[in-house]
């Protein structure tokens, strides 16, 4: 096969499974979110889970393309791999791992909790939650804005690394704050609803 057209397939490969991976990604977020203004029915939960799968399918893709493209322009030789390539790894590699731990924990938890208010799970599973969830679509966005921004190929690797660990410092953070707040989100939210229902 012509070096050139399989570049282009592997490179069309990659752009696919991102852009199915992040759209998924994002959709599974918003959608697990509604906990937060009311609980999750068990149907929901189903939905979340074969998004999931979706989601799994994205990364399978960026895994198979990513490493054709890693074959044809480096013969997978280390020398060859330039900062921006290792950074691309390790968040295809964090992408990894937080599908994985969605999939055998965040899941199984929403689904233990699928009749309770988001800010009235226990804090651990909540902050677990909210982790899982907020890392996912950080790297998911770190993903596409390492293939689309020509700029982080003038970076060297200190400043690659320091971008990436300040984003992933700042999705946990963010993680937190939302797993703090949403009690009060819930209690608001169904103080308004009774109100609504005695005025009614």
């Amino acid at each position: 096969m012509d070096a050139d057209l399989l570049n282009d397939g592997a490179r069309l490969v990659h752009l696919l499974g991102l852009s199915l991976g992040l759209a998924i990604a994002l959709l599974a977020g918003a959608s697990a979110a509604r906990a937060v203004l009311r609980p999750l029915h068990e149907r929901e939960v189903e939905i979340l889970q074969t998004l999931h799968h979706f989601v799994t399918l994205g990364l399978v893709l960026l895994w198979a393309s990513g490493l054709t493209l890693l074959w044809l322009r480096t013969g997978f030789e280390v020398a060859q791999f330039s900062p921006k390539l290792w950074a691309k790894l390790c968040v295809v590699m964090i992408l990894t791992v937080s599908a994985i731990a969605i999939g055998r924990i965040g899941l199984p938890t929403l689904l233990r909790f699928q009749s309770w208010w988001f800010g009235d799970i226990p804090l651990p599973e909540r902050v677990q939650l909210c982790a899982l969830g907020v890392l996912s679509a950080a790297c998911w966005l770190s993903a596409l804005a390492l293939v689309v921004f020509g700029y982080f190929k003038t970076l060297n690797a200190d400043q690659l690394t320091h971008i990436l660990a300040v984003t992933l410092i700042a999705a946990l953070f963010l993680a937190l704050l939302a797993a703090t707040v949403t009690p009060l989100i819930a209690f608001l939210v169904r103080l308004k609803k009774r109100r609504s229902a005695a005025q009614g």
